[in-house]
């Protein structure tokens, strides 16, 4: 299983256009927050989809978007029938987008992600789909892999097993909902 560029693609860079002022107020630099609203131009998936597709050895490819990446592995594995063991600790968050997390109190893994591409692989084309994307100067990780368990996530960080979460809604509905009045 991998991920494309960094979870939470869209979602920082919204939280960057419609909550700046209260970013600038709780300390984020503003050099910062340009930069995650500059997020916004990496959202287009087409030209790893592209690139994966001509690889070949690819199962599934999921677009991460409301919900993210936990919603979206989630959803693949309900779709594929199988289950997916996640390596949380490999889970790319930009770092800005962890420190918005944190200033606003949001998970970054369950903030819409759309630019973040899931690609379900065969191992076999695994190192030339990465190479592929890297030489593309798209960034990719290897976050994972598909199991024969009946569908669902199970998470590790190490050799530990840990929770995987779950979002009955997208972390940035529940920002605007507890921030209404954010401009």
């Amino acid at each position: 299983m991998l991920v494309t560029k960094g979870v939470a693609v869209e979602g920082t860079a919204i939280i960057a256009a419609e909550f700046r002022q209260l970013l600038l107020d709780k300390g984020m630099p503003v050099e910062e927050i340009d930069a995650c609203t500059a997020f916004q131009e990496m959202i287009s998936i087409l030209p790893e989809a592209r690139i994966a597709w001509r690889v070949g050895g690819v199962s599934a490819l999921h677009d991460v978007t409301e919900g993210g990446i936990a919603t979206a592995l989630s959803e693949l594995s309900q779709a594929g029938g199988r289950g997916i063991r996640v390596r949380r600790d490999q889970v790319p968050v930009f770092s800005q987008t962890r420190r918005m997390g944190t200033i606003l109190g949001i998970d970054p893994l369950g903030l819409i992600g759309s630019g973040s591409l899931l690609i379900s692989c065969r191992p076999e084309f695994a190192a030339a789909l990465v190479s592929d994307l890297h030489q593309s100067g798209i960034a990719v990780t290897e976050i994972g892999e598909v199991t024969d368990a009946p569908p669902g996530i199970s998470a590790v960080e190490g050799a530990c097993p840990v929770d995987w979460p779950s979002f009955d809604v997208d972390e940035i509905t529940r920002l605007f909902t507890r921030v209404p009045c954010h401009r």
